[in-house]
């Protein structure tokens, strides 16, 4: 008998150390942030969904652009992953569950945009059903797949306690009060808070890939760089028609300038050519951001004294009307300065005035 005995202990012993570590304890009020980049959390839990509010939402949806990192809100074990990409549970012990839905599963394109063609895998190398995760730890990136093809890119994130899924939103705010911001290079600058906007709106992805943890947010903006803004800003898909521009062919941001080129947006530095990497000046971001809003200044207002003669004055002055541009040398604010070139940071304010974000 006692033989049989310390035979049942070793194996009990043995199950344990092989089975994965789940965490003891889970407190929803210590939770990570389950992203780490610009975001919005939205108060959505138990909302309608489906015909006739068949169904509520039992999580909270989290805004924010594709391919920015998932992280494991807690310490577990992989519990759930769909053979259809793209979510996955975490086992936290205790009857506690943490869920990540809308993954990613759609492949980057070389000037950072995705091609939403579903093709891609939006769960971490090695995360699989078993594998043991610790809180912070990467485990996927933000997507728009499964029912969330049709709207906007967003993390939905669940907790569960035996079950039963809780409203996650006090916990998430509480765990957001940590996070700094999408780029580690811009906490100076008064464009921050539009810089991090237009991240989540898809528009920008960073200043050195692959990591694009930096923004460069006092270095001029190329007319290239302007183009990808106005592509990713109006979801131009590529249009019919021939590209106009010598200088672009294998440029990083060759499919953007053709898509606003045919759009009617874009225009040369010359007759043949775009000047891709040449920083873009003031008088041809308003005439870019004119052509692709559509703005009028139906009285002819002239707002500026230093633009007269400028072959973009209408376009300047259709800007200032519809109040995205106030003027450059404040308070007076009667200039322009319409041959100054223009900061990736001054250009993401003007992307959060034109959108309305």
């Amino acid at each position: 008998m006692r033989r049989l005995i310390v035979l049942v202990s070793a194996l009990v012993t043995l199950v344990a150390f092989a089975a994965p570590a789940v965490a003891a304890t889970f407190d929803p009020t210590q939770i990570a942030l389950p992203l780490d980049g610009t975001h919005r959390i939205t108060d959505s839990f138990g909302d309608c969904r489906g015909t006739n509010c068949s169904r509520r939402h039992e999580g909270v949806d989290i805004m924010a652009a594709k391919g920015i990192p998932v992280l494991a809100a807690a310490d577990g074990v992989v519990d759930w992953v769909p053979t259809a990409c793209c979510g996955l549970g975490i086992d936290h012990g205790n009857g506690w569950q943490t869920r990540y839905i809308h993954l990613n599963n759609d492949t980057q394109n070389p000037d950072g945009s995705y091609s939403d063609d579903g093709k891609a895998w939006g769960i971490a190398p090695g995360i699989v059903d078993g594998t043991a995760v610790t809180k912070g730890q990467v485990i996927g990136w933000v997507g728009d797949s499964g029912n969330a093809e049709a709207g906007s890119s967003h993390l939905h994130f669940e907790i569960r306690q035996n079950g039963v899924a809780i409203d996650p939103y006090p916990y998430l705010i509480k765990a957001e009060g940590n996070w700094v911001g999408q780029f580690n290079d811009d906490e100076t600058s008064v464009h921050q808070a539009n810089i991090d906007k237009i991240f989540v709106a898809g528009i920008t992805v960073g200043c050195n890939p692959p990591l694009n943890t930096k923004f460069c947010p006092q270095r001029n903006i190329t007319r290239g760089e302007m183009a990808a803004f106005i592509a990713r800003a109006l979801h131009l898909t590529q249009m019919t028609g021939t590209p106009a521009y010598d200088d672009v062919d294998g440029h990083l941001f060759e499919i953007a300038i053709d898509k606003i080129q045919m759009a009617g947006i874009g225009f040369g530095c010359d007759e043949n050519s775009f000047c891709p990497d040449r920083p873009l000046e003031r008088d041809e971001m308003a005439e870019l951001l004119v052509r692709a809003f559509q703005y009028e200044n139906p009285d002819a207002t002239d707002f500026f004294t230093d633009d007269s003669g400028n072959q973009f004055e209408t376009s300047i002055n259709k800007l200032a009307n519809a109040g995205i541009t106030v003027g450059c040398n404040p308070p007076a604010n009667d200039n322009f300065c319409p041959d100054r070139q223009l900061s990736r940071g001054e250009m993401a304010t003007f992307f959060v005035r034109a959108l309305g974000l």
